[in-house]
């Protein structure tokens, strides 16, 4: 079985029961968009894999390794669904197919990022809760682990950890100047009177104004 198909149909059956019950065989048929029979077969197949429990007429409820995974997939569905209609501006059904092609190639690590970048959404835009990552930190700590450029001083070296969304074109125009996570970046000077931020980024200095020196955070290097 090829890991994507597994995943979409774990996920569809994780959101048919997230509230509780059992997802029907014709319910996953219609989210999917594929024919009752194919589902059923496949229903045999992901319990014979024991992500999932299958009986006859009745439907399918997913056993702990399938809402597992199900659980972190549908995290990265709704979190690029944030980001698509937050960030790039795409709206009605093409986000959503543009989420379904993105989360099974999103790692991980680039989940994570993006969850720091949405600055922890709670909730994807058709207002379903976004499940929590598998951290052993809460959301707060999360946050708490970077500083903004604003918070660093002269002569600090820090390496970019993310951007938090704040008026998108500002966002865009920080990543397109070389603001991207992994980036060294020093600052040079702050200048006084809530003047700008003198940095150097790969080479180069750059002023920053103090408002969008928040939206940049990171976290000391070595």
């Amino acid at each position: 079985m090829q890991p994507e198909i597994v995943e979409q149909y774990l996920k569809a059956i994780y959101n048919l029961t997230e509230e509780g019950g059992t997802a029907k065989t014709t319910d996953i048929a219609e989210l999917i968009g594929v024919a009752p029979a194919s589902v059923t077969e496949m229903l045999h197949k992901l319990a014979d894999k024991r992500y999932v429990k299958h009986e006859s007429y009745k439907g399918a409820v997913l056993t702990g390794k399938g809402r597992k995974v199900a659980r972190k997939i549908a995290r990265k569905h709704r979190l690029l669904e944030r980001f698509l209609n937050d960030v790039v501006g795409v709206r009605g059904r093409s986000r959503h197919e543009q989420a379904c092609k993105m989360e099974h190639a999103l790692t991980d690590e680039a989940e994570h990022n993006l969850c720091k970048i949405m600055n922890h959404p709670v909730e994807c835009p058709h207002g379903r809760k976004i499940p929590k990552c598998e951290k052993k930190i809460s959301c707060e700590r999360c946050a708490d682990s970077s500083m903004s450029l604003d918070e660093m001083k002269e002569g600090d070296t820090a390496i970019v950890s993310h951007l938090t969304c704040g008026d998108k074109d500002d966002l865009c125009e920080m990543l397109a100047i070389g603001f991207v996570p992994g980036s060294a970046v020093t600052v040079e000077k702050k200048v006084p009177m809530g003047g700008p931020i003198i940095v150097s980024l790969k080479g180069t200095k750059v002023a920053i104004a103090r408002e969008r020196g928040k939206l940049l955070h990171l976290s000391k290097a070595g």
